[in-house]
């Protein structure tokens, strides 16, 4: 006769198993909430260096060149026209203003760079009134070009990070801020 208590039990009984996805479940939340914002300060901090390089780069053309740079966002980059009238819109360029006119033109002037445009979701604000950056042949941006940008990843303003471009023509990173991208 067989005993029927020393029998192996095989498989899970039900409440292991929901145990077992409950707990597999809130350690994916836990993981997915973790992602999402690492990912949203290395959109930060991947900007503030791209910015910054881009500023370097269109300083430093200047002061080799010695023709006037222009740094702005531009609706269509490559068309004739004028920078927008914000960072947000179009296509961060970077041109040699031959004619120093502050405005793009094909026949004059030379397009040095186009950088693609914002992350999704992200925003960019400046405080300074003129919404371009000119480099003079000694690096230094014009009057009304200094102040600061802030860049917000998401709208949770969570990891906005602060730029801030002096009358030399030098970009310093500040670091995060509270100030946020909405008026």
């Amino acid at each position: 006769m067989k005993n029927h208590h020393l029998a192996k039990q095989r498989g899970f009984t039900l409440i292991e198993l929901m145990v077992t996805i409950a707990i597999g479940a809130i350690l994916l939340g836990i993981a997915l909430f973790s992602t999402t914002q690492m990912t949203n300060k290395e959109k930060a901090n991947n900007f503030a260096m791209e910015f910054k390089r881009q500023v370097k780069f269109a300083r430093a053309k200047a002061m080799t060149t010695g023709d006037p740079v222009v740094m702005c966002a531009m609706a269509t980059p490559g068309s004739d026209g004028a920078c927008a009238a914000d960072w947000m819109t179009g296509t961060i360029i970077m041109f040699s203003d031959i004619n120093n006119n502050g405005t793009f033109e094909n026949s004059a002037d030379i397009l040095l760079r186009s950088v693609s445009s914002l992350v999704s979701n992200s925003k960019i604000k400046s405080t300074a009134t003129n919404m371009k950056l000119t480099f003079d042949q000694r690096g230094q941006v014009g009057a009304g070009e200094t102040g600061s940008f802030i860049y917000c990843p998401s709208a949770d303003n969570k990891y906005n990070i602060q730029l801030e471009v002096m009358s030399s023509g030098t970009i310093r990173n500040r670091g995060k801020t509270t100030s946020t991208c909405d008026s």
